[in-house]
């Protein structure tokens, strides 16, 4: 190494280790100073990475997201779950949903296009969360990650206090990029097409500048159509990143993500009115299941910059720490959507059942002490009479924040303990800019002139003090301090851990124009505490039984957005307890756990169905009537299996079921888009000897129980019922249960991967997700895809 450069070197080590606080420790003290003493025994230090050989590159046994260390996931007192970035490859999965619904039981939510979006034991999770920190508040998604640039996904199951203090009640997705090896020259290009869906080529290089340096980039372009009529989606990924050897207990990281996706604003098709509360949806008669409402006009775009510095020190012998600072920039500007309601056909609810029931109209009499219901008939025209309306309206979002870490982990063992402690600090400052368009109406269209179907160009009025206030500007600051332990008794056959996590929130309207009268003083101060406890007890060796207790502190209102930002926000807060067994048998070749849990959870703010049928229907007034969001008190509960077994060198299967219930409490009614059950099973079987040797192949299943359309709540009057009754309000109609399987195969050598994979291979008719009954998304049929990579 040249003079200057280890001049260089010296400066950068001694700056961060200033930021560090650790200073004092940037080195063991010489034997010119320090009296030589008995030789300490050699620790293990906590790691903040994951580096660890597996028997199966599609198991995992360590985690990070339950204390943001590296820790065995039999030794965590929490259902943890992981997906690798072999699987998320070899399943062809185009977002991260795709491969987790393999691993552990998650679902599908409303919305398959414009952010990952899906169900954690009952509970929906649509923000954005990548290595550790939540990006773009609550309503900063609109587009899946693209997995390109992911290295493995970890599943938290539940609330936790220490990654996400106020996060989702049923748990996250933390997915964790790719970061530069040290010391390793690899490098690949990649081709994926697909008949529905992403088409890309792609690139990942890694290249080792000299013994302590590396330099990664990857990169893709994708450029695609869908399904559905008009369906497109395209954009681009550039993640560039380095690592530096600083010394031998200093190691920095830089990374930074520039990505660009424009895609349809598919929101679906209308339901035809001849379902009610006790059928199955299907598309309305007459529109092909492929239709859309929509053209170019109609689209999400999502563009991201983010930079991430990071510095991993060894602070003497027991000690590690992370000095992480993340900043990035994200626009999400969406305009439009695809759906349509069907005009004149009144929708109403018996108020003696609370249910819909197709070609009748309710009306009840509420004058009196007592509600008198009525109906009337109102049988359903024929199809061909229908008239669709479109009305749809555009949101746009500009983010620009920035996040710190520092983290501190301690580990000591001595002859009858072991102790982790992990202390540290974050914090997070957003300014977000929120414009809300009022909706624009096209015209509308008779069923009989669906095949000259035209789509004449939208302008959607600027927000202004008329339309609401929709321009707006905020700023969000919080803090979170936590404190983390883990002590191992017995030699580690009896493990007690305990957090506690103090947030302090502030989101802030600082702009001073256009102020509704309905928000006189916008300004929302949040603290919270939330808390883990968990106990592992392993009676002999490869089974852990564990018990936890996990509370999520409350939530801030996020962007501004009149759903969330108001009078009527309540903050959310919530706990879950979870006990099971974990297994880790067979020379970590069988991994498998099965949990209970109980969720109980207050305040969680859901999307009003009735309000954005409403708007599609042009019927806005009537919208602005409704509260949106719906704020729920729930509790979920039941249990949930997953495994991984690598059988032998050639077959790996994996799989999970959950079977549980949530409900509104009281009413009884149940939450739109979560099954009761749900589970998924997949087996790999790769070729290792003879004459197809490298050959794979592959299958996988998976179930998703029948669920609602809608949320319901409230009752249908508010006079009593005769009978001193009230009755709640019920979804307007269910979504089928479904099965899917995808069939695959491969060809592996050693410079180069073929994949051909068949979705729906049975070419199953199923509706993929339906928030309302103006916006149900057919799911695709059967669909080949195709891929191959080179390395090199």
């Amino acid at each position: 190494m040249t003079l200057p450069a280890v001049i260089l070197r010296h400066r950068v080590l001694a700056c961060l280790g200033l930021l560090a606080g650790s200073l004092g420790a940037q080195s063991t003290p010489s034997a010119d100073t320090v009296p030589a003493g008995p030789a300490e025994p050699t620790v293990v230090l906590p790691a903040f990475v994951i580096e660890e050989e597996t028997p199966n590159p599609y198991q995992s046994n360590q985690a990070l997201s339950a204390s943001r260390v590296a820790t065995s996931i039999q030794d965590i007192p929490q259902t943890i779950s992981v997906v690798t970035s072999d699987f998320l490859k070899d399943t062809m999965s185009t977002r991260m949903l795709d491969a987790a619904k393999y691993i552990t039981p998650v679902v599908e939510s409303t919305l398959p296009v414009g952010g990952d979006r899906y169900m954690i034991r009952g509970f929906q999770v649509s923000h954005e969360f990548i290595d550790g920190t939540e990006i773009s508040g609550q309503d900063g998604y609109s587009a899946s990650l693209p997995n390109f640039n992911i290295e493995r996904i970890e599943i938290i199951k539940g609330p936790n206090a220490i990654l996400v203090p106020g996060g989702s009640p049923g748990g996250q997705f933390n997915p964790i990029t790719k970061s530069p090896i040290i010391g390793k020259d690899q490098s690949s290009v990649s081709m994926d097409w697909a008949q529905y869906g992403t088409t890309s080529v792609s690139t990942d290089l890694n290249r080792i500048v000299n013994d302590d340096m590396a330099v990664r980039l990857v990169a893709a372009y994708w450029d695609n159509d869908g399904y559905t009529r008009g369906y497109f989606r395209t954009g681009y990924l550039l993640a560039p990143s380095f690592a530096w050897q600083l010394s031998d207990n200093h190691k920095l990281n830089v990374k930074a993500e520039f990505m660009q996706n424009r895609e349809t604003t598919l929101v679906g098709l209308p339901i035809d009115p001849s379902v009610g509360s006790d059928d199955y949806a299907f598309i309305a008669r007459g529109l092909p299941r492929d239709f859309s409402f929509g053209n170019d006009q109609d689209f999400r775009h999502r563009a991201t910059e983010r930079l991430t510095v990071e510095l991993l020190s060894n602070l003497g012998n027991h000690v590690t720490s992370r000095l992480q600072f993340m900043a990035n920039h994200v626009v999400r500007e969406d305009q439009g959507g695809t759906s349509a309601a069907i005009a004149g056909i009144p929708v109403t609810r018996n108020p003696t059942t609370g249910k819909y029931e197709p070609g009748i109209t309710w009306s009840v009499d509420q004058s009196g002490p007592t509600a008198v219901p009525s109906s009337t008939p109102s049988p359903i025209p024929d199809p061909s009479t229908w008239l669709f309306t479109r009305n749809n309206g555009a949101v746009d979002l500009f983010y620009t924040e920035g996040h710190f870490r520092n983290d501190y982990a301690a580990k000591f063992e001595e002859e009858w303990f072991n102790s982790t402690t992990i202390a540290g600090v974050s914090a997070n400052y957003s300014r977000v800019q929120f414009k809300a368009y009022p909706a624009a109406a096209r015209p509308s269209i008779l069923a009989s002139d669906l095949d000259s179907i035209t789509f004449p160009d939208r302008v959607w009025p600027q927000p202004s003090l008329a339309a609401g206030g929709g321009n707006r500007t905020g700023r969000q600051q919080d803090l979170q301090l936590f404190v983390y332990e883990n002590l191992g008794l017995l030699d580690d056959r009896i493990l007690l851990s305990g957090g506690v996590s103090r947030y302090f929130g502030n989101l802030q309207r600082i702009d001073d124009t256009g102020l509704p009268p309905a928000i006189t003083d916008p300004d929302y101060s949040l603290s919270t505490t939330a808390k883990t406890l968990g106990l592992v007890v392993k009676p002999i060796e490869g089974v852990s039984l564990f018990y936890s207790f996990n509370s999520s502190g409350g939530t801030m209102p996020s962007s501004l957005n009149p759903g969330t930002y108001g009078s009527s926000f309540r903050a959310a807060a919530g706990e879950q307890d979870e006990f099971g067994v974990k297994l880790n048998l067979f020379e970590d070749r069988l991994t498998a756990s099965v949990a209970y849990f109980d969720i109980s959870q207050q305040n969680y703010a859901v999307p009003n169905s009735d309000y954005y049928t409403l708007v599609a229907q042009g019927r806005q007034a009537e919208a602005d009537l409704l509260p949106n969001p719906l704020y729920l008190d729930l509790n979920s509960k039941g249990w949930e299996a997953e495994f991984a077994w690598a059988v032998n060198k050639n077959l790996t299967l994996i799989g999970n079921f959950t079977s549980f219930e949530i409900r509104q409490p009281i009413t009884e009614v149940r939450v739109r888009a979560v099954p009761d059950q749900n589970g998924a099973i997949y087996a790999d079987y790769q070729f290792g000897e003879g004459a197809l040797s490298g050959f794979g192949v592959n299958i996988g299943i998976d179930y998703k129980g029948d669920v609602v359309g809608e949320n319901a709540t409230g009752y249908t009057t508010s006079t009593p019922l005769p009978g001193d009754v009230f009755v709640p309000n019920q979804p307007t109609f269910l979504v089928d249960a479904r099965t899917l399987v995808n069939l695959g195969f491969s060809y592996k050598s050693e410079q180069w991967t073929s994949r051909l994979q068949f979705n729906n291979v049975l070419d199953k008719d199923y509706i993929l997700a339906a928030g309302s009954r103006t916006a149900a998304v057919p799911g695709n049929p059967f669909n080949v895809k195709a891929s191959f990579t080179y390395k090199f």
